[in-house]
């Protein structure tokens, strides 16, 4: 039986890549709304440490680099036992729980009954949390960084201030995740004379095919690609009237700010995405060998994103930004 008024200080083992990370943070809001006065700190990667930067949902950001030695893990134990911990939420599923000493901690056998991973970090919750689930609170940004990241963008727009605008990620961890640069040109200009402002966005790695892009579409656009920071591009996310993006980091985190998107799917199997609700559609070309999964392409071309027609996630585009004028639809 556990005894809730005993837990003061909560330790969350996150993940390391970003889109892993935004999937963990429902997680992360949930454990804030239940135990307002703990002590909540949070473990993750070098690549998420800015996220958690200036959140007010955590009091803590500590640091683990899985390229560490073994002497320096060893050491972040022995840092972390000092703390003395109540509660121990590990979401990478790893002994770390039980070197750390915690009174209460994850079992080490995940449920996997559920091929949503965002519903699998929050099954985790079951043992202390009765109905692991709700509204994500998590705070993705202030309104400091995102009148930041609005400002970058008007910098960069010809577009009339108040003017609606998509934001398009062209990018993704993996190339073999990414649509094609012409398959975004073509909508991001159906778009545009649509009447829509568009921005894109996407990390400093993601760079060329920023403006590959941008030259390939024949009317202004806005590219922020490399210019915002993470907390800014939420910021500048939940004030988008959709976003489109394949399988990325931005795609979770529209999900998460609860704005309309298009997700873009072509070796990954789209049932381990939360794709339910009026504001979410999934596009992808239902070929034999998808969905595969697979970290390389067994044919000699990705037919499952390289024939993808631009007709297809522009259907989608259209028929959510028809919903969102309908007054029955709520941001």
């Amino acid at each position: 039986m556990i005894d809730r008024s005993k837990i003061r200080k909560i330790l969350v083992f996150t993940l390391s890549n970003i889109g892993d990370v935004i999937l963990t943070t429902p997680v992360i809001s949930l454990l804030r709304e239940h135990f307002p006065r703990a002590y909540l700190s949070v473990l993750v990667g070098p690549k998420g440490v800015p996220f958690f930067e200036n959140c007010n949902t955590v009091d803590d950001v500590l640091v683990y680099d899985k390229r560490a030695s073994w002497f320096d893990r060893l050491k972040l134990v022995f840092r972390l036992r000092q703390v003395r911990y109540d509660c121990v939420i590990d979401l990478r599923n790893s002994l770390l729980a039980w070197l750390i000493g915690a009174r209460y901690q994850t079992s080490i056998w995940m449920d996997r009954s559920d091929r949503s991973m965002r519903a699998q970090h929050l099954k985790r919750l079951s043992f202390l949390i009765e109905q692991p689930n709700g509204e994500n609170k998590f705070h993705f940004f202030s309104a400091a960084e995102r009148s930041s990241a609005l400002r970058k963008f008007q910098e960069r727009s010809s577009s009339p201030e108040n003017r609606p605008f998509i934001v398009l990620a062209p990018g993704a961890g993996t190339h073999l995740k990414r649509w094609t640069i012409s398959g975004f040109a073509q909508l991001a200009d159906h778009l545009i004379a649509a009447g829509n402002s568009v921005v894109l966005v996407g990390d400093k790695g993601e760079l060329n095919i920023g403006k590959d892009l941008e030259q390939k579409i024949s009317r202004p656009v806005s590219n922020l690609i490399g210019v915002l920071t993470l907390r800014e591009l939420a910021g500048l996310t939940s004030q988008a009237a959709l976003v489109v993006a394949n399988d990325s980091s931005v795609m979770h985190l529209a999900h998460e700010l609860n704005r309309p998107t298009v997700s873009i799917f072509g070796p990954t199997d789209e049932e381990k995405i939360n794709l339910l609700g009026s504001k979410r559609k999934g596009v992808r070309l239902h070929l034999d060998c998808t969905p595969c999964e697979k970290a390389q392409c067994r044919l000699e071309r990705r037919a499952c994103l390289d024939d993808l027609p631009a007709s297809l996630v522009i259907q989608a585009c259209e028929e959510l930004l028809n919903h969102a004028a309908n007054p029955s639809f709520k941001h």
